[in-house]
């Protein structure tokens, strides 16, 4: 007998049909978010790692999607190269220059970028700087390959600049609402990637925001959701049931399939300002469910 034949193994169906793993449970990472942006932490990143209730051997937040903390000293670099096939990156707090392929790319406080994965990357800090990033990394460790490099795939380098996303945000907070409008929320998508409707191939990436007194309606849907609070007012996600406030900065991680809503409390006189508006990045790996016609999108 060859060992490719030893290999083998013959699973009764009613095993194949019920294939059992540990739910992930809402949850707030505020812990997490302290330690980035303390100033005794050091240059490096700090994972979201649930990797020990999903069973993985590597790191991730959700089967398909791994989010970080960059910590960035001033005068110091942090360097990376990350085995995805997209990265999306929200500038926190700081500024400095980003080096790759060849190019460098400045970034600020409230830039958002889009990038190719399987890239080495330098991320110089002009001022102490706090980075968010999200990947696929989990989705291709699953399937036991490497990102491709040398065509970049579908995705291009896109910045999205802090001055830019202003003036669409401002757009979106005086939009008319309809009763069947899902929530005051803006695409993120670049060129080549407009026609899907998403970020990167795999990943969504939106801007969420919430109006005193406003509430997305509650809804479910098939991708999990990583929920960064960018302002958050006062503003609470009831996930699956658990009221969790927001807190600046904190991410929030919505399973898949369970029900969620965002309400943002009223307050007081008819002037609002835009810090009483709640504002998220959302990213899901909702890419692949459009691709695969299952997003499965409902209201409760």
């Amino acid at each position: 007998m060859t060992i490719e034949a030893e290999r083998a193994r013959y699973v009764p169906v009613e095993k194949g049909f019920n294939i059992m793993r540990a739910p992930l449970a809402p949850r707030a990472f505020v812990d997490e978010q302290r330690r980035a942006f303390a100033r005794e932490t050091p240059t490096g990143f700090v994972a979201l790692d649930l990797s020990a209730t999903l069973g993985t051997e590597h790191a991730a937040t959700t089967p398909f999607m791994l989010a970080r903390y960059a910590r960035i000293r001033r005068g110091e670099m942090l360097r990376a190269t990350l085995p995805a096939s997209g990265e999306i990156w929200a500038v926190l707090q700081g500024a400095g220059t980003l080096e790759r392929d060849g190019e460098r790319m400045a970034w600020q406080a409230d830039d958002m970028l889009a990038l190719p994965g399987g890239i080495a990357s330098t991320w110089h800090a002009d001022e102490d700087s706090v980075l968010w990033l999200a990947t696929d990394e989990p989705a291709l460790a699953f399937l036991g390959v490497r990102p491709e490099t040398a065509g970049r795939g579908a995705i291009d380098a896109t910045h999205y600049r802090a001055d830019d996303i202003g003036r669409e945000l401002r757009a979106l907070y005086e939009r008319t609402m309809g009763p069947d409008t899902p929530g005051r929320a803006l695409f993120m998508a670049s060129a080549r990637t407009e026609r899907l409707g998403t970020c990167l191939p795999a990943l969504t990436l939106t801007l969420n925001a919430v109006r005193p007194g406003e509430s997305q309606r509650p809804h479910r849907h098939n991708a999990a959701a990583l929920v960064l609070a960018l302002r958050e007012a006062r503003c609470a996600s009831t996930i699956g049931g658990q009221r969790l406030p927001w807190t600046q900065h904190a991410t929030l991680l919505t399973p898949a399939g369970v029900t969620h809503d965002h309400r943002n409390a009223p307050v007081a006189g008819d002037a609002v300002r835009d810090d009483d508006i709640a504002l998220a990045l959302i990213v899901q790996d909702g890419g692949l469910h459009y691709y695969a016609r299952t997003m499965g999108f409902s209201f409760a």
